[in-house]
C-alpha cells in the first residue's frame, strides 16, 4: 500500500496541473487530458507516477472508443484500472475505487457491443467513468 505521505510531497505546481487534468477529465478533453498526465508522470519518478498512467490510459481508451478504435478502447480501460490498483481507495485526493470499477463497467459493456456498433449517446454518457474527489469529511464530489 501506498505511503501516503507521498502525496503532500506534490509540488504546487503539480497540483495545479494534476487538477487540471481532473478539470479536463470531467470536461471529456481525452486527449489534452492525456498531454497533461504525460508531462506528469514522464515527470515523476516515485512510484505515485502509476496514478497518473492509470487515469491517462482511462482517458486514452475513451479518446479511443470516441474515434472508433474498440480494440485500443478495450486494452487501454483495463490497463488504466490496473495502474490504479496499488494506490486504492484514494490518492490525490481522488476516489480511485469508483474510477477503476467505471472504467472496467464500461470495458465489460464495451466488450460485448458488436464490432462496428457504438452506445447509444445517453448510455455512453451514463458509463462514462467519473473522477471524483474524496474529502477529508468522507464526502465526495464530482469531478
Amino acid at each position: 500500500m501506498p505511503d501516503d505521505n507521498m502525496q503532500d510531497a506534490r509540488t504546487p505546481d503539480e497540483i495545479r496541473r494534476f487538477d487540471r487534468a481532473l478539470a479536463l477529465f470531467r470536461a471529456g478533453a481525452w486527449f489534452t487530458c492525456h498531454e497533461v498526465l504525460e508531462h506528469l508522470w514522464l515527470d515523476e519518478t516515485r512510484p505515485q507516477r502509476d496514478v497518473y498512467k492509470g487515469i491517462l490510459q482511462i482517458a486514452v481508451g475513451l479518446l479511443h472508443e470516441e474515434n472508433g478504435n474498440r480494440t485500443g478502447a478495450l486494452r487501454l480501460l483495463e490497463r488504466g484500472a490496473s495502474h490504479l490498483a496499488p494506490f486504492l481507495p484514494a490518492w490525490f485526493g481522488v476516489d480511485l475505487v469508483a474510477l477503476r470499477d467505471e472504467a472496467l463497467r464500461l470495458r465489460a459493456v464495451l466488450a460485448d457491443v458488436p464490432p462496428g456498433q457504438r452506445l447509444d449517446a445517453a448510455r455512453w454518457k451514463e458509463l462514462l467513468p467519473r473522477a471524483r474527489r474524496v474529502y477529508a469529511s468522507g464526502g465526495q464530489g464530482g469531478l
